[in-house]
């Protein structure tokens, strides 16, 4: 248990959403499948393929401007979302389940998205105040850049074509082959 969630906050640009912020969901992580059936074979097995288009959600405490004006904008006027993360390092001497030596340490994570604001709904409205969250959905992400405690975990830039997972090019070999 290196990893348990102690508390979170995000930045819209640079407007810090602490204040109003009420539930984060980051994007999820996932290839498409390609069906791979060899000639004159039983089997058939799935290979990854493209890393699918990300989305991430966020619900805030009632309505803001500044993150309503952000809807509507076109591929090229991105914003830029920044998380962030306290990370509890439970056993930080080890992950075997052993006592640790010394308190317990805390880890830090960043997420960076790049991309718009294609979803925004407000919540109802119920007598005099709101009958839920106002719901924001960023999809189009061309930059989700994953940094846990200084390390880059995932870097997946579509602009420049490039994909790093813990610290490894999976796309430079390749970009430099079709001279990307």
């Amino acid at each position: 248990m290196d990893g348990l969630i102690r508390g979170a906050n995000w930045y819209c640009g640079e407007i810090n959403q602490r204040l109003r912020a009420d539930e984060t969901t980051l994007p999820v992580l996932r290839r498409e499948m390609m069906q791979l059936v060899m000639g004159g074979g039983w089997f058939s097995f799935e290979l990854p393929a493209e890393v699918q288009p990300l989305t991430a959600e966020m619900t805030v405490e009632g309505v803001h401007k500044d993150l309503k004006a952000r809807f509507g904008r076109e591929p090229g006027d991105w914003t830029t979302v920044s998380y962030y993360e306290n990370l509890l390092n439970v056993f930080p001497s080890n992950s075997t389940g052993e006592a640790a030596n010394g308190a317990a340490q805390n880890l830090g994570r960043v997420v960076f998205l790049k991309g718009l604001l294609n979803e925004y709904a407000q919540a109802g409205v119920k007598g005099q105040k709101s009958s839920g969250k106002t719901r924001l959905i960023w999809s189009s992400i061309v930059l989700y850049h994953d940094i846990m405690d200084g390390q880059t975990v995932h870097k997946f830039d579509v602009q420049n074509n490039t994909l790093i997972i813990e610290g490894v090019n999976y796309t430079a070999e390749h970009n430099r082959m079709i001279r990307a």
